[in-house]
């Protein structure tokens, strides 16, 4: 009941008198904790979509049939599977988009008259359980309706659709209409999923004698079995492990998003450290005269403590709500990414869960903790004899700096001798130790930042007397006064440079290495693709009569058709491209001349079985130049000698690159997927394209694009995979902001006897108002020199081994001095911003009660 009452009088009167800093050390906690929560929920839906579509329309399918390569196969196998288990069910199934409302959908055909009652499609009084469709389904429409579907009820409600309407969509090449039969009300399914009889789709997409899989309800046992029959082109794995080869795919994308955006919340510790270590100074005479009354120590440890707790319990609710909203547009930032590299994925769901909105308090009750154990610390070994010794708390830091500092130079050294152990040995397929080694270096910055900041106060005197004859020497020694306090504010703002800094030089060195890898690999005029493929690589192929009409134009000199194919390899799915090696090598010199790539291309049009790797399987398995690699195909196991290494930005997940002879020999395959044109020097490449469209789009769903667009979407899809990363740059400047305010609010505080001192020798408000800003000034210039060496010091761990091991891309170390100059002066400037708040609340300071105090 006593702690309650003291609770009461020292921490909850402090927070009623002082609103607007509460207001602000609320803000802050809830605005990094509604990122990190926005990102993790954005991350987590997609993981949730990959297992869903692996998972199926039935959910009580325990293993998959399915072609190694990723293709249709024919259904004359099913019969075979069906001998040694009934429970299983074929589907074919193709990704469609539509156009008029910019969504994609998963089309799912499947043998509806054997799975209705796995899925629970039938009604109630059809006698099937509880069912998903709306009353009076029309059974007899579905399969008389040779495109009908069945779509769910979040997809119709999401674009104000209805039974009976018709969907424009483009499915493989070709524009299709779809009508609504009936709605599936399921939230068990994503909202993309589409279900067709598997007959219809076989007949309207001329997909006849044709499967995508065939899942399965047995045991292990049949399982093996039916393993042993199956042709050498086709796999049975366990849908749970499918579910973990795809999420590991995305691992590495999630992680390096999330540990970014808790980079801002160690902005948020630094921000409640000072505002609890406020409060601990505005009661430091109350704190005395309890210690005088008898108080124990854990008494003050609690009261502070709980003060801490109570701001990140109230800034982690509103954050939750703030990580509502940022999860939304984290989703759509998520879904375009992974759409693009991986595989088209649709995310639906982006609301909080009661785990999402647990964790989210768990991590604001934890970082509030660690914020205010050392201010509460503090507080509690005040003396009764220093309530009147406004330097007590420097005094003790003082007498420890040397050994804390030297900690902080072992932490950093620690850091970097733990990332560059991931760069030379990467035990781990996540960049564990690269991104502790990062927190370490923060950490010793950290430690560090009072003894930098009291050297950099020597160089700074003489500009600052320079500026103030008057107030410059008493800004100096009012922070030489208070090192500790101050280099809280101004770690505040070295991280948050540090993190947009390095941010900034990954992103420009990676597009720099972007560009050089454009300028090599797109080369062509003209590039065709179906309008229904979203991603980077499209895996249905065009039709055979899409290519023979491109070659009858007169202008067209080579047509390179690309087929891309998913292999395994080591027991993971990999991209692999078939091109038309000799045409890429015969037009390369047009846009960029490279011999030694000329020379690869050469040795690929070879008789020898040669194969070029990206960078990112050579680090994950150790491949090399001219080492072996085994793919299966129809034909049986076939060894390639790899014969280059080199990046591949267009995917994460691996990439082969191969001579299309090789398809054709042993996958038994001529089609393609994508082409690239070459057409004759001077030939108007626009106008071409015209004639093109005009030719092809009345009968075919197409997206053709000229060298620049290409080039252009491909910048635009760089471009938007990092607004997430844009979003944290700013919330970051945001809190430390908040941080600069808070650490000079608390002088004012401190120094309102000093102040009123100073105000009867006869010094301005003007000049108070000066040493707040030159004060502010200071912290933002040191803040940003330090967070320019901590930035540049985690960029380079960011690129050369995180990078690296997560997606095994070659980036160049570049560095964009003129934005990182526009950037470093906003900071400043923000910084600078900050100070007049403080010099505003210090004018209402009354001089006459601390005199008299005196």
């Amino acid at each position: 009941m006593i702690f309650l009452r003291l609770l009461r009088i020292l921490v909850i009167r402090n927070i009623r008198e002082e609103k607007f800093l509460t207001f602000l050390s609320i803000i802050g906690i809830a605005l990094g904790i509604g990122l990190f929560t926005g990102v993790k929920v954005a991350s987590d839906r997609a993981i949730a979509s990959f297992e869903s579509e692996i998972r199926g329309i039935n959910p009580y399918a325990t293993h998959e049939i399915f072609d190694s390569s990723g293709t249709d196969f024919a259904e004359e196998i099913y019969r075979d599977v069906r001998l040694f288990e009934e429970n299983s069910f074929p589907v074919i199934k193709t990704f469609g988009y539509l156009p008029g409302l910019n969504d994609t959908i998963d089309i799912n055909g499947l043998y509806t008259l054997k799975v209705a009652q796995f899925l629970q499609l039938l009604r109630v009084d059809q006698g099937a359980g509880q069912g998903f469709l709306q009353k009076g389904a029309d059974w007899e429409a579905f399969y008389r309706t040779v495109n009908g579907i069945l779509i769910t009820r979040r997809f119709c409600e999401k674009h104000s659709l209805k039974k009976g309407d018709a969907l424009q969509a483009s499915v493989y090449d070709k524009k299709s209409v779809l009508r609504i039969v009936d709605v599936i009300d399921a939230d068990a399914l994503p909202a993309n999923t589409v279900i067709m009889d598997i007959g219809n789709f076989q007949e309207y997409f001329h997909k006849a004698g044709y499967l995508s899989r065939i899942d399965l309800a047995t045991d292990q046992h049949t399982a093996d079995e039916i393993r042993r029959t199956l042709s050498p082109h086709l796999e049975l794995e366990k849908k749970e492990e499918l579910f973990r080869n795809r999420k590991a795919l995305v691992v590495s994308f999630r992680s390096n998003l999330q540990f970014v955006s808790f980079i801002s919340i160690l902005v948020g510790i630094f921000l409640l450290f000072n505002t609890v270590f406020m409060s601990v100074i505005k009661r430091r005479t109350e704190i005395g005269v309890l210690r005088g009354l008898g108080a124990d120590r854990k008494t003050v440890l609690l009261l502070f403590t709980v003060q801490g707790l109570l701001f990140g319990a109230v800034g982690s609710l509103f954050g939750i709500i703030l990580g509502q909203f940022a999860a939304y547009f984290s989703v759509i930032a998520v879904e375009k990414t992974i759409s693009t590299l991986y595989s088209t994925i649709t995310i639906s769901d982006y609301l909080l869960t009661r785990r999402d909105v647990f964790l989210a308090l768990l991590l604001g009750m934890v970082v509030s903790l660690l914020a205010s154990i050392v201010p509460s610390f503090e507080a509690s070994k005040i003396r009764p004899h220093e309530t009147s010794r406004e330097g007590s708390f420097e005094g003790r830091y003082r007498r420890h700096q040397k050994t804390v500092s030297v900690a902080g130079i072992l932490c950093i050294l620690s850091g970097v001798l733990i990332a560059y152990l991931d760069y030379r040995k990467a035990p781990f397929a996540f960049p564990l130790l690269a991104y502790s080694g990062i927190i370490f270096i923060i950490g010793g910055f950290t430690l560090v930042s009072p003894l930098y900041l009291s050297l950099m106060l020597r160089l700074f005197r003489s500009p600052a007397e320079s500026l103030s004859r008057s107030m410059g020497p008493v800004t100096i020694g009012d922070m030489r006064g208070n090192t500790h306090r101050f280099s809280v504010a101004l770690m505040s703002v070295a991280i948050s440079s540090a993190l947009i800094i390095s941010l900034l030089i990954v992103i420009f060195s990676l597009r720099g290495s972007l560009e050089a890898w454009i300028n090599k690999n797109i080369t062509a005029d003209v590039y065709i693709k179906p309008s229904s493929c979203k991603a980077n690589y499209c895996f249905y192929p065009v039709s055979n009569e899409i290519v023979g009409i491109v070659r009858s134009f007169p202008e067209v000199e080579g047509v390179d058709r690309f087929r891309g194919l998913h292999l395994g390899l080591f027991g993971k799915k990999v991209v692999a491209g078939f091109a038309d090696i000799g045409v890429k090598r015969k037009y390369l010199h047009r846009m960029h001349r490279d011999r030694e790539y000329e020379e690869i291309l050469k040795e690929m049009e070879g008789n020898e079985t040669v194969a070029g790797i990206s960078e990112y399987l050579s680090i994950q398995y150790g491949l090399g130049k001219n080492d072996m690699i085994e793919l299966q195909s129809p034909a049986g196991p076939v060894a390639f000698r790899i014969n280059d290494v080199s990046s591949s930005y267009s995917t994460t997940s691996g990439f082969l690159y191969i001579h299309r002879k090789w398809l054709n020999r042993y996958w038994g395959l001529d089609d393609s997927t994508q082409m690239s044109v070459y057409v004759r020097s001077g030939t108007d490449v626009d106008e071409f394209i015209t004639r093109l469209q005009a030719r092809l789009l009345p009968s075919y769903s197409l997206e053709i694009m000229n060298n620049q667009e290409l080039r252009n979407k491909v910048l635009d899809i760089f471009n938007k995979s990092f607004a997430i990363t844009y979003a944290i740059e700013c919330i970051s400047i945001m809190v430390s902001l908040i941080g600069v305010i808070t650490t000079l609010l608390s002088l004012v505080i401190e120094r309102k006897r000093e102040i009123s001192i100073l105000r009867y020798l006869g010094t301005s408000w003007a000049q108070i108002r000066q040493n707040l800003l030159l004060s502010a000034g200071i912290t933002g210039i040191t803040g940003i020199i330090l967070g320019t060496l901590l930035g540049s010091l985690m960029s380079m761990i960011l690129i050369q081994v995180v990078n690296k091991i997560s997606f095994g891309w070659e980036i160049h170390f570049r560095i964009p001095l003129q934005f990182l100059s526009a950037v470093s002066v906003f900071i400043f400037m923000t910084t600078v911003f900050a100070g007049y708040l403080p010099s505003k609340i210090a004018r209402k300071t009354d001089p006459r009660k601390f005199i008299s105090f005196e």
